[in-house]
């Protein structure tokens, strides 16, 4: 996994999974009907399973506002997923989260205003999370900002590919996780911000691992670690 970096996974190997799952958000306006069993339904149950869970999470103390536009933003979220993730696909994008002025306000991943409603032709209403900052307001389609990196990445495969339906043929988009986390004063807190540290993998197969229980044994001490463990 890498942050700061847009992910892509390509399926080299059929594999037959069987996903059960369900709604658990049932008072959100939804724009599908449970009566097929096509893929954006289960991708959108599988979306409302990982909100679900992600009410349990606990957040890093610095983070002060969360916004999730998988629900306030249903209409023109659910809208992209039933136009666009419909087919299997060859090729997964990864983003990290929404951001501020892209998702956040649109519902679409990337989500810059001018690709998503005139390249997308994804638009509609979008309502305000419970708790928003001020230097982070949700206008939805009439936000006057844009997302330079929505911009670059739709603008890179409008280039390549010309309509919509081409790139979604093959590929699908999508990020981590559903939940903008922001500080006190609106600014991103992304999982590249977390403090992570490493300790050498254990394998024979690593160059110079010999000694793999020394190189450990300081690593723990070096990050001040080894006394978790005494």
């Amino acid at each position: 996994m890498k942050f700061g970096s847009i992910n892509c996974i390509k399926e080299e190997i059929t594999m037959n999974v069987e996903v059960v799952s369900s709604f658990f958000s049932p008072d959100i306006p939804s724009l599908i009907k449970k009566e097929s069993n096509d893929l954006y339904i289960e991708f959108l149950e599988i979306t409302d399973e990982l909100n679900e869970a992600l009410l349990e999470f606990k957040l890093p103390p610095a983070v002060k506002c969360v916004y999730n536009p998988s629900i306030y933003a249903r209409y023109t979220f659910e809208m992209y997923v039933r136009k666009y993730c419909n087919t299997k696909k060859k090729i997964m994008f990864f983003g990290m989260n929404p951001g501020p002025w892209g998702m956040s306000q649109t519902g679409v991943p990337f989500g810059e205003i001018s690709s998503v409603r005139d390249w997308l032709g994804i638009d509609g209403p979008v309502n305000r999370p419970p708790q928003e900052i001020r230097e982070r307001p949700v206008d939805g389609f009439n936000c006057k900002r844009t997302e330079v990196s929505g911009k670059r990445f739709w603008g890179l495969f409008k280039t390549l590919c010309g309509t919509p339906d081409k790139f979604f043929e093959t590929s699908f988009v999508y990020n981590y996780i559903n939940q903008q986390w922001m500080k006190s004063n609106g600014c991103n807190l992304t999982p590249g911000d977390f403090k992570i540290l490493y300790l050498s993998h254990p394998s024979p197969r690593s160059v110079n691992n010999n000694n793999w229980e020394e190189k450990a044994l300081g690593e723990l001490k070096r990050h001040d670690l080894i006394k978790y463990f005494n």
